[in-house]
């Protein structure tokens, strides 16, 4: 059975004559016959009366009208979906990302006005996790901390935003409002993503307090960012993240006095990709640093 057989079928019962059914379909009446012939042997009963003075459907052929309409409906409705998923407009993400959700808010905002029917799934897992995840197709796109060493997967690098110092908000560092300079931290607990989820991360932070002259006493790991804003806030200790405007509950954000301070981003994804809904994000993703770079 071929999709012809359902269009013909739909057009002979709408007209139930062969001659206006033919015209309407733009072809001769001897082989629409032999096609209903063919469609009537495929489904294995007769699903018209016919004789030289009138055409009706049986009612097997009243039963296999309902739903040759829903096979057509179907049909147009994945065309539809096929058009939009080539124009990047439909289909599903799934993202990966490291630490906190919050810096990318802005660029998933745009990307689900721009995209509505684009679905998007969010996934917390550190860099080792997204690298494995991609490898096996449980993600499309990584936002994680290079370097990354995996030949099937491309990795592009962006500057995060600044560093920032997350503190119970009652700590005096916090009370005293003002940034804060990293010589300060040197006496305090640090909770932080252990290395083995974060290599870049972790090796990162260590490097900024070793070059401020200290080894940052790190007393708690855990492996996720709101956790680790919840043990700040247990008072366990102090962290460093991308600076992040958005209030967390508990914890205070404060700048470094070193501005320039921050660490390696990338996004990841397989290499040779050819999915329109990634490189439509990917497009976006671009902008957005770009924007962002510029403020």
């Amino acid at each position: 059975m071929e999709l012809r057989h359902i269009r013909y079928f739909l057009a002979l019962a709408e007209e139930l004559n062969f001659s206006r059914a033919a015209e309407r379909l733009h072809i001769a009446q001897p082989p629409l016959s032999r096609q209903i012939q063919q469609l009537e042997d495929e489904v294995g009963v007769p699903l018209f009366y016919r004789n030289k003075r009138r055409v009706e459907l049986t009612n097997a052929g009243k039963a296999f009208l309902e739903k040759a309409y829903q096979m057509i409906d179907l049909v147009e409705d994945a065309c539809d979906t096929a058009r939009m998923a080539a124009r990047a407009e439909h289909g599903k993400l799934i993202i990966g990302f490291t630490g906190t959700a919050e810096n990318l808010l802005p660029l998933l905002s745009d990307y689900r006005r721009k995209y509505p029917d684009v679905s998007l799934n969010l996934q917390l897992m550190g860099t080792t996790a997204q690298v494995a995840a991609l490898q096996e197709k449980r993600i499309d796109v990584g936002i994680l901390t290079p370097p990354v060493t995996n030949e099937e997967i491309l990795v592009t690098k962006f500057q995060n935003p600044p560093l920032g110092v997350v503190l119970p908000e009652n700590h005096p560092l916090a009370e005293r409002g003002g940034p804060i300079a990293i010589a300060e931290l040197a006496e305090e607990s640090f909770v932080i993503t252990p290395r083995s989820i974060g290599q870049g991360f972790y090796d990162s932070v260590t490097k900024i307090c070793h070059d401020a002259g200290f080894s940052p006493k790190i007393t708690v790991e855990t492996h996720d960012m709101p956790t680790v804003f919840a043990l700040v806030s247990a008072g366990m200790g102090i962290s460093l993240t991308p600076f992040i405007r958005t209030r967390v509950s508990g914890v205070v954000f404060r700048e470094l006095a070193e501005r320039a301070v921050a660490t390696e981003g990338g996004i990841a994804y397989r290499k040779g990709e050819k999915s329109e809904v990634l490189h439509s994000f990917l497009e976006m993703f671009w902008e957005f640093i770009s924007n962002r770079a510029a403020v």
